[in-house]
């Protein structure tokens, strides 16, 4: 019996939860626009605790108030029970910041996907699928989407092939500039929560926001070089 694409990938990301780690290698594939993977990609979406943690060690970033996080005696602090949220109302400009300390704090190269990458990486080893399951499961199992916010935690939907979470859903990920940024444009991929229609969650769409957009709809996700494999 053949086992749909979709269910494959969804026992190969279950089977990686245990002791799972903060990445995922995305090894080298074929895919129909060529050759792709080769780097590893945050398992999660970064979660509100951990921009926080930037925040406050960085020192001199202007951040405002959000529903997420509101700076409290000098210090940033999460609002209650949304550590594990992913962290959103990010500017692209910000996402890049916190992945330049990032960088730093590991002395390595830490950045946001191309949208190449992205793509390559949310479709699970499965080419050519329009989400991160595949074909065939029913979206409202598999993802955050026509909902009231964002998950209150992250995996709560099953992994993709990779092993990565929330690839479609919960909220659009920055991704790194392209050609779109010369007219103050930048891109996200994957969907969002206030999304009714499942097929704007498909890992092919791109959505394109002002530079400095700062909505509930929109995080990221960090993917680090292979120079910094170990």
């Amino acid at each position: 019996m053949k086992i749909p694409g979709w269910w494959m990938g969804w026992l190969l990301g279950l089977a990686s939860i245990a002791g799972a780690g903060e990445w995922v290698e995305i090894p080298v594939h074929e895919t129909r626009e060529g050759p792709a993977g080769g780097f590893a990609l945050g398992r999660f979406e970064v979660t509100v605790g951990e921009f926080m943690d930037f925040l406050n060690a960085a020192g001199g970033v202007d951040y405002p108030d959000t529903v997420q996080i509101r700076r409290n005696g000098g210090r940033y602090r999460a609002g209650r029970g949304m550590r594990r949220q992913a962290v959103a109302e990010v500017t692209a400009a910000e996402a890049e910041a916190y992945c330049r300390w990032r960088s730093q704090a590991e002395n390595g190269t830490v950045r946001l996907p191309t949208e190449a990458e992205w793509e390559a990486a949310a479709r699970g080893g499965v080419d050519g699928a329009p989400y991160p399951w595949g074909w065939g499961a029913d979206p409202a199992g598999m993802a955050q989407f026509d909902a009231p916010g964002p998950a209150k935690r992250l995996g709560r939907y099953p992994a993709n092939g990779f092993g990565l979470f929330d690839m479609a859903g919960n909220v659009f990920e920055w991704c790194a500039a392209g050609d779109e940024a010369a007219a103050g444009k930048r891109a996200a991929r994957g969907g969002a929560w206030p999304e009714r229609d499942p097929r704007l969650l498909r890992v092919d769409r791109r959505q394109l926001f002002p530079a400095e957009y700062r909505g509930r709809d929109v995080g990221f996700r960090v993917l680090r070089e292979k120079e910094m494999r170990k």
